[in-house]
């Protein structure tokens, strides 16, 4: 390239824009021009860096290993640190197709650079348009990335939704296939009974018979009402009303309602107050959790045993329990309790059946209520199941 061609090339070059002929002329006398096939190395990481790099021509890519850091093109500018240190060369340059090139010794900048500054102020120019740059690229990846961990986000939440979802499609079959069909044979067996051999059955025999069938038939109905409500749940179809009410009042016909079944059992069902406490809160909702408690309390505390419901006001919240001496569980058990994916469910002490449908429902209509439940229990010694409401 004549001389006259290489001072307008270096016009165009961002370093060299804005110094004068004189300067230019003086620059492109000591240009060495190169040329470097296609996948040749123009220099490798770790070399000894000395001289800036102009693209006449071509095309190179800067890397290291793999990664590509970058692209360069006809007029482009890479190794201008080197015109002021002798450091290790951070990456690899490569040329993509046949290349040429302009080389400037480090040396050669220096004698041209002493008595007149201009081309510092043009390479500083472009470092710092480069800087720029590379602010730019670096904050559209960090939003690049940013949006990508918000996806994988959503996307752990789906997994999770899916989980449940299929969790919960499983326990309605296995409810559907053990839990509801089971008693439904036994009562069609036990009516059988009754239809085919009345005659040859004692009184005692027939009472035995229609205890059971009434037994079976009102577990029945509240496994069928605690699996609507919590269908409604998982639709979203049932919502909280809540209102103000005497929670006192609830629990006491709580206790009404299954003390026939724990003088049977031989069970004390206590409940001690000397004030009322006014909730806000879903009356029927609670009215189902306290039943679900009680009802799971009296299936595993054995005979002879006590059973407490209690509460406890605080400034905002009252914090009401169901207390018994029961059977108890371990950890283990505990850590499954919630866990619709996991069977954790044992025979009460007279052998009754659950499907641990009832304490899952409990949790979710309490959260619902804004308030929060929790459990503790022991093995062998007995368990409490307690929950907040807020205050009216």
């Amino acid at each position: 390239m004549e001389l006259t061609q290489r001072i307008n090339f270096l016009k165009e070059v961002v370093i060299f824009s804005g110094s004068p002929d004189t300067l230019l002329s003086h620059i492109a006398e000591n240009l060495v021009e190169i040329e470097v096939p296609e996948g040749d190395y123009i220099f490798l990481k770790g070399a000894k860096g000395d001289s800036i790099y102009i693209l006449i021509e071509g095309q190179v890519k800067i890397h290291d290993g793999d990664y590509v850091f970058t692209i360069m093109k006809k007029g482009d500018v890479f190794g201008e640190y080197y015109l002021l240190d002798q450091k290790e060369r951070s990456a690899t340059v490569t040329a993509l197709v046949p290349t040429r090139l302009f080389l400037l010794n480090q040396d050669v900048f220096y004698k041209m650079t002493k008595d007149d500054s201009t081309i510092v102020k043009g390479i500083l120019k472009a470092l710092v348009g480069r800087l720029r740059n590379m602010n730019d690229v670096e904050e559209k990846f960090a939003s690049q990335n940013q949006e990508i961990l918000k996806q994988k986000e959503e996307l752990e939440r789906q997994k999770k939704e899916l989980i449940d979802l299929n969790a919960t499609k499983d326990k309605f079959f296995s409810i559907i296939a053990h839990d509801l069909r089971s008693p439904i044979s036994t009562l069609i067996s036990l009516s059988e009974v009754l239809k085919t051999d009345l005659d040859l059955l004692t009184a005692t025999q027939q009472h035995e018979i229609l205890t059971s069938l009434h037994d079976l038939s009102k577990n029945h109905l509240k496994l069928l009402d605690n699996l609507l409500q919590w269908s409604r749940i998982q639709t979203g179809r049932l919502k909280s009303e809540p209102e103000k009410f005497v929670i006192d009042d609830i629990i006491r016909e709580t206790i009404e309602i299954y003390k026939i079944y724990a003088q049977e059992k031989q069970i004390s069902l206590e409940f001690n107050s000397s004030f009322s406490t006014m909730v806000f809160a879903d009356r029927n909702m609670i009215k189902t959790v306290l039943r679900n408690l009680v009802s799971n309390a009296l299936k595993y505390t054995v005979p002879g045993g006590k059973i407490t419901l209690g509460k406890n006001d605080k400034d905002n919240e009252v914090d009401i329990f169901v207390s018994d001496n029961g059977v108890g569980m371990t950890p283990e058990t505990l850590e499954k309790l919630f866990h619709l994916d996991q069977e954790y469910t044992t025979r009460g002490t007279a052998n009754e059946r659950g499907t641990g449908l009832g304490l899952i429902l409990c949790k979710e209509f309490i959260e619902k209520n804004g308030g929060a439940f929790c459990v503790e229990s022991e093995k062998n010694i007995g368990s409490t199941f307690r929950f907040t409401l807020p205050k009216a």
